[in-house]
Parts: C-alpha cells; structure tokens; sequence
C-alpha cells in the first residue's frame, strides 16, 4: 500500500507539473482559434486549482489527478472571467469546443464528435471557416455536424437530409442519405434559398459544393 501511495503521488505530482506547463500555450492557441471563429475579443483561460486549495487534505486524488480543471471564459471586453459551463451558450460551446478539439486535434483519443448549433450567431464569412476547421478535424476523427448554414455543409463528404413529417397526428423525423451531387446540391439550395429555389440558387449551391469538394 505504502509503495502504491507513493507512486500515485508521484505521478500526480508529475501531470500537475505538466498541466501548469502546457496550460498558457493550450491558452494562447484557443484564443487564435476563437478569434478566427469570430470571437475577436474573447478570451479563455485554464484554471488549475490544488486539490488544498478545495479544502481536500493530503494524499487526495481522483481519476484525472490531484487538480481541478476548469475552462474558463469571457466572450465580451470588460467581462470578468466566469466557467464556461456556467455562461456560455450552446453556440458558443460548440464554438469553444471546436476551437479546443482544432488544437488537441492530434492528441485526442476520442473517436467521434458530434457538433449542434455550432452555427448558432454567425456570418458566412466565419461559417466558411467553421466548415474548413470541422473538415480538418474529420481527417482525424469520424465528425459529425448539423448545421442550417450552406458554407458548413457544402464541406461534408458525406451528406444527410434530416426532415419531419406528419402522420396520423404524430410527428416523425426522416433521415436520407443523400449520394447523388444532384440531391446534394437541391439541399444546399434549399438551404440558400428558402421558399423560392431559382436556377440561379441551384447554380450558386452548385459552384459553391464543387468549390468546397475541392478542398476536401
């Protein structure tokens, strides 16, 4: 027992180091991801609190080491910095979130990411860029997002339509795959365009796959 403890805190002494060492870069490139994902005046920060300072006595630790971690945020000048799970929005989460898997993306195990409402207050200018960070991402891991913006889902290599419909008073959601350039350029219209799908609207959602499949 006596040798085991000894070992734990050795260890956890060694990622506490470690964390405090890496955390200000960890900072610093979070905050460049954010601003192109226009938060221009955000900022981020990593507050790692000792385990004494939590009113935990000595030889405390849990699965992920003697430290709590926690995100912090503040997305507007002169905001005081608050938790992140606290205050921010669901759009801003998944933003925040991208932003952080885009600058761990080759150290991170997990699998799949699945981002919702990550264009959720924005522009097409920054939605542009929101598909190329998620399209970089899915080099690594298999990336899932639903998005209502054209410039997102214009950079998927794959496709689905999710839509909802009515039978016998109950409400159903579809999901088609949709594997024809033909299908996929209506839905980038549909999104484009709205009520109305001119030919000029297939046209531009046309233009504007191909350009984006380029970059794939």
């Amino acid at each position: 027992w006596l040798i085991a403890t000894t070992k734990i805190n050795e260890l956890g002494r060694s990622l506490s180091e470690s964390r405090k060492k890496i955390a200000p870069k960890l900072v610093r490139e979070t905050e460049k991801q954010l601003n192109d994902l226009g938060f221009l005046q955000s900022r981020f920060d990593v507050e790692i609190v000792d385990p004494s300072e939590l009113g935990h006595g000595d030889g405390f630790v849990s699965r992920s080491g003697f430290d709590q971690i926690e995100f912090l945020f503040a997305p507007n000048p002169g905001e005081p910095f608050k938790p992140l799970k606290a205050i921010a929005s669901s759009g801003e989460m998944a933003r925040v979130m991208l932003a952080l898997k885009t600058v761990l993306v080759s150290m991170d195990s997990v699998e799949i990411l699945i981002f919702d409402e990550v264009d959720s207050g924005i522009s097409g200018g920054i939605a542009e860029i929101v598909g190329k960070k998620l399209l970089k991402l899915g080099e690594r891991h298999q990336t899932l997002c639903v998005t209502h913006l054209p410039q997102i889902a214009a950079f998927a290599e794959h496709h689905l339509l999710v839509s909802k419909k009515m039978q016998d008073n109950q409400t159903f959601t579809k999901i088609s795959i949709l594997n024809k350039e033909r299908e996929r350029v209506n839905a980038l219209a549909d999104l484009l365009g709205g009520q109305n799908i001119s030919e000029n609207t297939i046209e531009l959602a046309s233009e504007m796959l191909k350009s984006s499949q380029k970059n794939s």
